[in-house]
This record gives C-alpha cells, sequence and structure tokens, in this order.
C-alpha cells in the first residue's frame, strides 16, 4: 500500500513522459518528489527511492544497479515491493522479485528504496551516483539494468532521468538552484 501512495504521489507531480526506461532516485517532502536534499540536513534520517520511468515492459522481474554516495552518507537498510530479494548488497543491488513488479500503464514505478543518514554535515556539494552492478549483466553497459517480468532473460539497459548518471544532489540551496521532479520533466517536454 505505501508503495502504491508514493506512485500515486508521483504520477500527480509527473504529467509528460520522460525517456524510456531510465532510473531515478528521489525523496519525499511535503507531498512532492524530489532529487535534492540540503547538506546541512544531512544528519537527519531520510528515504531514497529508486525509479523507473516509462517502462517498455508490462512487468519487471528484477533490476540491477550500482550506488555510489557520498563518503558521510550511511545506508541503514535497501528494501522494495514483491516479494524483494537483494543478491548483492545496499550498494550493488542485484535484485529480483518474487513475483514480477507491473508496470502496465505507469509512467513511474519505484522499485526500491534506500533509507539513509548523514554521518556530519556534508562539507560540500556532492551527488550519489548510478552505475553498472557488479558484476554488469550486460558487458559494456556502465548502467542499471531491468529484467522483463514476462521473460527474465530478456535484460534491458537502462538510462538515468537526469540524462548523466548523477542521480541525487546534496548541496547548499543558498549557493544552488535545486530540481524537483515537475523542474526535470519540463526538460522533456
Amino acid at each position: 500500500m505505501k508503495y502504491l501512495m508514493i506512485v500515486a504521489l508521483i504520477l500527480v507531480t509527473a504529467g509528460v513522459a520522460l525517456a524510456d526506461d531510465t532510473f531515478g532516485l528521489w525523496r519525499q517532502v511535503e507531498g512532492e518528489f524530489v532529487n535534492h536534499l540540503d547538506i546541512r540536513e544531512v544528519t537527519t534520517p531520510f528515504t531514497l527511492y529508486i525509479t523507473l520511468h516509462d517502462p517498455t515492459v508490462f512487468s519487471v522481474g528484477g533490476y540491477e544497479v550500482g550506488i555510489t554516495v557520498p563518503d558521510l552518507i550511511l545506508i541503514l537498510a535497501a528494501s522494495g515491493p514483491n516479494g524483494w530479494t537483494n543478491y548483492g548488497d545496499a550498494f550493488n543491488q542485484i535484485v529480483g522479485y518474487m513475483t514480477p513488479l507491473s508496470t502496465y500503464g505507469e509512467p513511474v514505478v519505484v522499485l526500491g528504496q534506500i533509507d539513509c543518514l548523514g554521518l556530519d554535515v556534508l562539507p560540500g556539494p556532492a551527488s550519489v551516483v548510478y552505475g553498472a552492478a557488479s558484476p554488469a549483466s550486460i558487458p559494456g553497459h556502465d548502467g542499471p539494468v531491468i529484467a522483463n517480468g514476462v521473460n527474465p532473460d530478456q535484460l534491458i539497459a537502462c538510462g538515468y532521468v537526469t540524462g548523466s548518471p548523477g542521480v541525487f544532489w546534496f548541496s547548499d540551496p543558498l549557493a544552488t538552484r535545486t530540481e524537483t521532479w515537475t523542474d526535470v520533466k519540463a526538460l522533456f517536454d
């Protein structure tokens, strides 16, 4: 139920389609999804949602992604829906679902979540970066991958909703302008 509410809130803030099969990373703030956090607030626990935008399959049987976080950020736990099983770890997610995760008609699907805590205030801007899991299932592709839920042997190389591997930012809001999901989507209008 929690994932359905998250997807519903994402859909309300979405509006238009992004590139197919792209991964994003978001946190929820007062009902809106944003891809940033003030560097002074990282010592408060926060949850980041791993998302798949505009899937080209009817269901996802699993996914893989390598996640690099700044040194002062601690990942407390990683979890997901539908009998989510991570065969890697919080930083090297190689995930399978007991029941494929339906994507039919959904522009955005929450694949998993990571609960985080900053060990100290970050000294300056930093980002969370996605890359390939290790070992990579698609040789030569340095990014996330999904498995088709109907045919798990079909692996699909995915891109990034931001257009680059940096998918979430820690910044000083007084020094830089941060983006919301709506701002990012406007780039694709």
